[in-house]
């Protein structure tokens, strides 16, 4: 085999092994960003952030806007 051979067949191995490393990265990625996306709508949820977070008991009670009788803000 000449040198030129080997350098090309490296070459074309090498694009076959990061086109596979590159889709793997890609769909790693795409996972962890779902994950966090339905972490942060279930952290809206005022029961699931009591339990899931440790800081949630040290907040203190919410602040509620006063209404008037009508329900109205003030």
């Amino acid at each position: 085999m000449s040198d030129d051979s080997k350098s090309k067949s490296y070459e074309q191995l090498f694009i076959l092994f990061s086109a596979k490393v590159e889709k793997m990265i890609i769909r790693t990625a795409l996972v962890f960003f779902v994950a966090l996306l339905c972490i942060q709508a279930l952290l809206q949820i005022p029961y699931v952030r009591k339990h899931f977070t440790r800081v949630e008991p040290l907040e203190g009670k919410p602040y509620i806007l006063p209404q008037n009788e009508k329900g109205e803000r003030s």
